[in-house]
Parts: C-alpha cells; structure tokens; sequence
C-alpha cells in the first residue's frame, strides 16, 4: 500500500501593506515543511514547496527570486521543471526563478524541489527569502513555523526497534558504588569506610603554589552552595588541604578521612583537576547547607596528554557567554585543549587589528543587492545580517577575555587559521579591503590580497564554493598570515599566556585550484623544480612553517598539511609524504570513513613518524546525527555518532568496534583485516584524541546543547580514564565486558552526571535519547535508555507533550504512535519516534 504523506508544503503567508519601509519586509511571513514517501514508505528526495500566495504580490510577472541554502544539488523536480529554475549562486546558496512559461492561476504555488539526499531533518532547505528584481535591496524573509518537524508523519518501526533492543542489553545498576560515580573514572580509587562534612566556614589550608586554586575553589563553591570556605595558612588546621608533592603533570591523589580532605599534586594542572573530582563530590553530595563527603582514596591521572574540543564558531556564531560555559565545562570533564576553529569559508570571528574588514565584512552574512556588503547567506542564516547566528565575532577584549578564562581552567586554546582552503571570509574580506583602498592607495589595496584577481581556474569544493582557496604564489598571502599570527601573539601575551601551537588547517583543497592562476604560473616558471601547481602545496607550508618558526611557533593541521596530490594512473589523490613528519607537524587526522581506503590513514601515518591526535569522524564528530532517525538533527556522511559510539572507540585498535557504515549498516568485519595496525612505534606518535563539533546545523543554542552534551562526556571518559579491560578483553570475553561497562557508564550518566546538570546548569539542553519501541503480536512495547526516563505518547493525534498518557505496560491500541521521552524530574524531552501499529 502505498503512504502518500502530505506533500512538502511551504506555506508562506503574505500580508503586505502599501508600502514598505526598509530593506526587510515588516510582516509575519511563514513556511511549513510536509513530506512524501514512496511505496515502500521510504523518503523521497523531493520537497514539494507549498506557497500561499497574496493576491497583492503578482508573481505571473515574473520579476522574483526565491534564496534559499541546500549545498545537496537542488533542481526543481520534473514536473515543474519546465516553469521554475534553480540557479546555484555559491556554497549552499542558490535561488529559484521563474521561466518564460511559469504561470500561477490562484493563491497556491507548488514547487517541488529534488535533492541530492534526504535522510533527515537536517536535509531540508532553509533560509527562504524572496527578492524582487526591481527592488533589489529588499527582502522578505520566511520563518519556519515548526523548526523540529515533529508535525510530521514517518513511521520508523525497524529502527524504533532496533532501539528497543539495545536498551534490552542495558543492565542499570540502580545501586552504583562508589568507584563507580566518577567521570571521567580515575585511574584507581577506594573507599575507606570514612567521612568529613564540609559547613559553611570551612577551612583551605594550600602550599605556596596552590593559593590560585584555592581562591578558585572558594570562587566555585559559591556559585553553587553556601558554603563560605576561608583560607588559612595554618598546617595544623583541619579542612581541606591542598599540598606540593611530587606528582607527574595533571595527576593528582585526593584523600577524604574523618579528619580531613587532602590533595596532593606536583603541578597546578595537577592540583585544578584533583579540585574538579572534589568539587563533583561536593555538589553531588550537599544537601541544606552542608556537604558530607564519603571517606575515599583516589589516584589519577590522564591517558592522554592531548584532550580536545574542535569547536567550530564560523559556520555559525557562538556567543562569547556560551563559550565561557562551554570552558567550564570541559574543566569539570578534564578536557585540556580547545581547537577553537574560528575562520572559513562562511565567516570570521575573532578582530585582528589593522585588518577591521575581517570583522566588519566577514563577521557579517546577509544579503545586499550587489553581494559586496557581507558574505552570503548560509546555513539557513537567512538575509538579515543582524537576526541569526550567521552573523557575529569577538573583539579583541573577548577574545583576550576567553584566552584568559580558559587559562586559568587549564586549557590551551590552540586558534586555526584555515588555509589555503576553506578560507573565503578572509579572501572576501581582503578583497573587500582591495575595492575600498584601490583609487587611493594601491600599496593598501593589495598589501594582504589572498587572491590573483586574474584568476580563472574552476573548482568546487565539498561544500559547494568556487572561490575559497588562498594563492601561494603571492607574497601578499604570507604577509597577511604573518600579521594575523602576529596579533593573535600579541593577544596571547595580554591574557598572560603563550601562543605554542597554531592549527594552520589543510584540508578539503579540491582538485583544479590555481591553475589560471597568472601568479600561479609566473612562479611555476621562476622555479622549474616546480611542475604543477599541486607542487606548491609544500611550497606554501615550508613558507608558513617559516612564519611559525620564527616565533617559536609548532605547526598542527588537518592530515593533508602530511600528503601531497599526486598523479595516479590519471587520477589525482592524496598520499602520504615521509619526509614531511620532519618538520615536526601535528596532524589531526579525520578520514577514516569505510569504503574510502582511508580508514587506516592515522595509523598509516602514526607509524611513519608523524605526531597525530586521533580525530576519527566515524567516533568522534559530535555534529554527526546521534541516530538515522528523520526526526534527529546532525551531519550524517561519516555516519551515526551517539554517545555509546564515542565510549566505544578504542584508540589503539579502533577496527574492534568499527562495526557500521555511514548508512548505519552492518560493516563487513573481514574487510578491515588488511588495513595497516598500529605499530609499538607508531604508538607512541598517537599524541592524544579530539572531538569535533562542526556547526553547520547549529542555528540556535538549543541545537548546540543537544550536539554537545552528553557526547563530551563520553569523550571525556575515553580520553582521560586509563584504558578499560574491555578493550583488550579476548574475543570470547569482549562482548560482556564491553556490555557491563557501558552499562555502568549509562547509569553513571543518567544517575548522577545529568541530574548535576539538572540541578546546576538547568540552561543547558542536553540531548534526551529516543524511546525504543517493539511490536510483537500487535503489542507495542517500549522502554528507555534509563530508569530516569518515562515515555509518553498520543495514537493519531498531535506530538505528545508531558500532559499526555504515560507508558505503564504494553500498549494495545491500532494506529500511529508517536512517542516522546521525558525526564521524569524536569520535564526536558526527546525527539519523537513515530511507529505505525497496523
């Protein structure tokens, strides 16, 4: 039977006066989005665009256009192909235009829209807004009424099952020891049977190098409890003592008696993360105005030297308050570095003096009538460069403000500058700079230029532009390099720190960059050694390693800034280049997608000498959607990534449990046998683990706290907690272990880490999983990831909302189910799961 699901409506309401003043329209204008199925009541890859359209505006004259982003080669389906275009404009951006043959005879325009893709939510185009070819500086911008879709109908019974069953697997403890509320788990702890209660006016008696901490723990508990510590300098006092002792870097013993709590570490970082263990226990355990801290013996330190955060604020903007909160956070889960990723090809944020273009252009999207004003919608930001998170950047103050908040949380901001590609915002920007200055100071105009403006070279990369790639040819290119290193150096000393590390991008160059280029060519003839212009991929970084060099500055990049494109049997591809690891690089390595080849690059380069942090998007990219659900926002090319998958990577074996494609289907094991292992030498290259949180779909905070939490927990587990049993467990063996360990960190999570957030960080909205769902004989039996969760549901009707009918047993009614999970303390929910009971 075929499920003809309403068509893909975008209902645009128009309510238009008899003039507008402005460049944005004043009115209400809205969409809604409907979708199709077919016989197999799988998606369609068309949206069929529903337009309700005022009498007052005349599209049969033809004079509109209608933006819109979707980087997934949209065309207008066959059977209107003939009246409407899609003309691509650049990245994700294009717009729809009538033909000579368009025609609308009432109030109702249907334009259906064929994709590349439609998997989920994510897919969807966005950003509508209409423009009028006589006015073209005024726009009318559409908001999406129902920006979950969860008015939407598709049934998604073999994964709702699929869901259910994992959850059968799960054993909760609903009695945790105490060696078990720990994330992430330290190295080795014990209880001693023993307590202290801390009251208010408690004391901190800290060594000489500790006083910073101490004042920072006082600065904490305040926030959250009344607890007034004081400090004293008194070592006979009782309290918590904070002492010197001769510990490696970050490691820290925490020791809690009846008469006293007492950390020792060798170093500050040390000391900070043995206050963090303490300061989890003691928000965990005060009640009332005092806080009585069972009795333990704990000794920690970290796997890994290298935990990171790759936080991307170009694609979207990231308010300076929420990347404060988002530091604090990674201090509590003992996450030591942030790859702050605040430049590419959709925007720049951070100030660099001297070059104010970067931020008065580049920070800004939105449409002009010329294209010249800002950088181009995208991602949904719509045409308006002050209503979204399109738009924004961080002064010099701020950026000087988070360098320090994150100094004094221990963690190393390592920026990237994305070169050469991934970089449009800075090119447009300079470019921008070239038109202001051209009649009146030549020198100025082209003093940063990052673009031969000769050149006629065609490419397209992943994401859809055509212009994002800086010229290595130009001295100009190395110049503005140098004066943004320079500033950002000088940032750092202000914050009282040091710029060690800068993350000079690499990747995602595509093929056919500079080659008209006329600079391009006129280098290619000074240096005979050079034959192409993939030759100078390594002329360009021997240059930038030489800016770095100079200020004493380490080299990290994606893996490309290790390889080279090559010539092979007529086809160009990327591969390793050994003689480069001498250069002392760092390199995060991403790709390891199955079906690329690429699935034991890091490895592959680890063993050739190369200094890697394992950044595999399979495990690690916390923007990839949690499930294959319509219904879940997120990326989904590298495939699913949910909590459990992140806990799951191994690092010196991530094949074990490399168990799924990027269509969520089974990966045929054996085919991963002949890839490369990691040697006992290219060990000791992996430098640490990193996650990532691209931003394309994070058009609001509210997506960003569901990307984010609770995957960074996990992260944090597998990057600090010393390798677990499991990992190397027999194949006999392997399954139960892993089962009973991930069982005690769901409950771990579940029980005391999200019920933390609860009580102290309500704001943030961390991700509730979907329910699972199971027919059997007609009977629809659902459950939960925890006991912390109930599930509520309507039959046939609207979303379910916490005044709906609970689960209390198998359900019995025939119809559509559609099913939320809600918290059973605060109310947070799930997306919803939509089964059919026939």
């Amino acid at each position: 039977m075929k499920m003809n699901i309403p068509v893909i409506g975008l209902v645009f309401g128009f309510f238009l006066s008899a003039c507008v003043a402005g460049r944005q329209s004043q009115h209400d204008l809205t969409y809604n989005v409907e979708i199709h199925t077919d016989a197999e009541g799988q998606l369609e890859p068309v949206c069929y665009i529903h337009l309700q359209v005022s009498p007052l505006l005349d599209l049969n004259r033809k004079n509109w256009k209608l933006y819109f982003n979707s980087y997934k080669n949209p065309q207008i389906d066959s059977a209107e192909a003939g009246k409407l275009t899609v003309v691509p404009v650049n990245g994700d951006l294009n717009y729809i235009a009538p033909t000579a043959d368009f025609h609308v005879g009432d109030d109702r325009l249907v334009i259906p829209i064929r994709q590349a893709r439609l998997r989920n939510i994510s897919d969807f185009p966005t950003g509508f807004y209409l423009v009028y070819n006589d006015q073209p500086d005024q726009y009318y911008p559409f908001t999406n009424e129902n920006p979950q879709y969860d008015h939407l109908v598709f049934p998604e019974n073999v994964l709702a099952q699929e869901i259910y069953e994992r959850n059968e697997r799960l054993t909760p403890k609903h009695t945790l020891d105490l060696g078990d509320q720990l994330l992430p788990s330290p190295k080795a702890m014990k209880s001693n049977g023993q307590s202290y209660t801390l009251t208010d006016g408690s004391l901190i008696i800290a060594d000489n190098p500790f006083a910073g901490q101490a004042t920072y723990l006082t600065n904490e508990l305040k926030k959250y409890t009344q607890l007034g510590l004081r400090t004293v300098n008194d070592p006979t006092k009782a309290g918590i003592k904070l002492k010197y002792w001769n510990l490696e870097e970050e490691a820290y013993q925490l020791r809690i008696g009846n008469t006293g709590i007492e950390i020792s570490a060798g170093t500050a970082s040390g000391m900070f993360y043995g206050i963090q263990t303490l300061k989890r226990l003691i928000l965990d355990h005060y009640r009332d105005g005092k806080c009585i801290l069972p009795g333990l013996e704990v000794d920690d330190r970290p796997r890994f030297a290298h935990r990171s955060l790759m936080l991307d604020v170009a694609r979207n903007f990231l308010p300076k308050e929420k990347l404060l909160q988002v530091l604090d956070r990674m201090a509590a889960y003992k996450i030591n570095t942030l790859h702050f990723h605040f430049n590419d090809d959709e925007g720049w944020r951070v100030a660099i003096p001297g070059l104010p273009e970067l931020t008065s252009f580049g920070g800004y999207r939105g449409h002009t009538a010329d294209g010249m004003g800002y950088l181009p919608p995208s991602h949904g930001s719509g045409p308006d460069s002050a209503a979204t998170r399109g738009s924004g950047f961080y002064s010099r103050k701020d950026f000087v403000d988070i360098l320090t908040y994150a100094k004094e949380r221990f963690i190393t901001v390592i920026p990237e500058l994305e070169t050469p590609g991934h970089a449009r915002a800075a090119i447009k920007s300079m470019e921008h700079r070239y038109r202001a200055y051209a009649q009146t100071d030549s020198n100025k105009a082209t003093e940063y230029l990052l673009s031969d403006l000769r050149d006629s070279s065609e490419y397209r990369t992943v994401q859809g532009w055509r212009d994002d790639a800086i010229n290595p040819a130009m001295e100009s290119t190395y110049r503005f390099i140098e004066k943004v290193i320079t500033e950002l150096t000088l940032m750092y000393q202000d914050a009282g720190s040091e710029l060690k590390m800068v993350h000079m991008g690499g990747d995602e160059v595509p093929a056919g960059v500079w080659e008209q280029s006329t600079a391009v060519q006129r280098l290619l003839r000074e240096k005979p050694s050079f034959k192409t212009a993939d030759d100078l991929w390594e002329y360009f970084y021997s240059r930038v390693g030489g800016i770095l060099a100079k200020k004493d500055i380490r080299m990290q990049g994606w893996e490309e800034i290790g390889m080279k494109r090559v010539n092979v049997n007529g086809r160009k591809k990327m591969e390793i280049v050994p003689q480069l690891r001498n250069n002392g690089y760092l390199l995060d390595v991403w790709n390891n997608v199955y079906g690329t080849g690429a699935e034991d690059l890091a490895y592959r380069l680890a063993n050739q000498g190369f200094d890697v942090v394992l950044s595999n998007v399979t495990h690690l990219y916390l923007d990839l959607a949690s499930t294959r659900s319509f219904y879940e926002p997120g990326m989904y090319w590298g495939g699913y990534v949910n909590p459990e998958k992140i806990f799951s990577v191994i690092p010196e074996n991530y094949y074990r449990t490399f168990l799924r494609d990027d269509l969520d289907r089974p990966i045929d094991t054996a085919t991963l046998r002949d890839k490369v292992r990691l040697t006992p030498e290219g060990q000791q290259h992996i430098q640490g683990l990193q996650c990532a949180l691209w931003s394309e779909t994070l058009i609001n905070g509210e997506n960003f706290d569901y990307m984010l939490f609770p995957k960074l927990i996990a992260f944090a587990e597998r990057a600090w907690a010393p390798q677990p049993a499991w990992a190397t467990a027999s194949n006999e063996t392997f399954d139960a272990q892993y089962a009973d360990a991930w069982g005690r960190f769901n409950s771990v999570l579940w029980n005391q880490d999200l019920p933390r957030f609860d009580r102290y960080w309500k704001n943030i909205q961390y991700r509730i999983p979907t329910p699972g769902v199971k027919i059997v004989d007609g009977r629809v039996l659902v459950n939960t990831e925890s006991e912390a969760l109930t599930v509520r549901y309507t039959v046939n009707g609207g979303t379910p909302s916490i005044t709906d009918a609970e689960v209390q047993g198998p359900l019995k009614e025939k119809g559509l189910y559609r099913l939320k999970v809600f918290h059973r303390k605060t109310g947070r929910s799930s997306r919803m799961m939509v089964v059919n009971n026939r």
